[in-house]
């Protein structure tokens, strides 16, 4: 009798050390397989597709525009490239004038083909030659004669650079010779245009766009100044950049 007593105490002991918690384990859940989830589940894949639709929708919106307006975005920045070099010239010749105290003679008859890229950088005459200041190019009164109806270059001084009243700088890509016998260079446009004429690029040989410039011609527009224009295609369309239209 008296060890059983102390059986039951024990037990009872036992229990009181564990607590309640132990006496009472929760079931376990078993999350249903994919395919025994039902309508729930697919609900949820159908909103997801939606939306996935809808965002494709929309970049294709946005890439359809982007596409539009790359041509358009193409012509602005051709024509600012254009209108920016056209306006470095329009300084450059009106400097000349407060310097020299006329404009650059033209090409009578030839307003693509003149001589605005030795008169603008300025030339010694030298040995029977032009020089330009930077002693790049050379070129002989005769072949002036020829090319631009002209025997020499206004802006231009004997021997000694100092007497040369005005110099602009230009850079390889702003110029480029004839594909002629002789070294003759031209400015030429940064654009392609509707009646390139054969050109040169060291011994390449190139299609460029010159400059057309007009500045004794009774049917110019600036009747008190010079007209200074590009021809430039814009797809199948000739665009007139000129310093009369601004």
């Amino acid at each position: 009798m008296k060890r059983r007593n102390n059986s039951a105490l024990h037990a009872r002991s036992v229990v009181a050390d564990v607590g309640p918690q132990a006496a009472w384990t929760a079931p376990l859940r078993v999350e249903p397989r994919s395919h025994e989830r039902g309508h729930g589940h697919s609900a949820s894949f159908a909103f997801t597709l939606i939306e996935l639709l809808m965002v494709i929708s929309i970049i294709g919106l946005l890439a359809g525009l982007l596409v539009g307006l790359g041509p358009l975005a193409s012509r602005k920045m051709k024509e600012s490239r254009v209108r920016a070099e056209l306006n470095r010239l329009v300084t450059g010749i009106e400097a000349y004038k407060a310097d020299i105290g006329s404009y650059p003679p033209d090409n009578p008859g030839q307003p693509n083909k003149p001589p605005l890229y030795y008169e603008l950088s300025g030339a010694i005459f030298t040995n029977g030659n032009f020089q330009t200041l930077n002693r790049l190019e050379t070129i002989a009164p005769s072949v002036l004669k020829t090319y631009f109806g002209r025997e020499g270059i206004m802006n231009s001084a004997r021997n000694d650079p100092k007497e040369v009243k005005f110099s602009m700088d230009f850079k390889p890509s702003q110029y480029k010779e004839m594909e002629v016998k002789e070294d003759v260079e031209l400015l030429i446009v940064p654009a392609k245009g509707p009646n390139q004429i054969k050109g040169r690029d060291g011994s390449n040989v190139i299609d460029i766009n010159p400059w057309r410039y007009d500045a004794s011609s009774t049917n110019r527009h600036n009747r008190n100044s010079f007209d200074l224009w590009a021809e430039i295609l814009i797809g199948k369309r000739t665009n007139i950049i000129g310093n009369w239209k601004q």
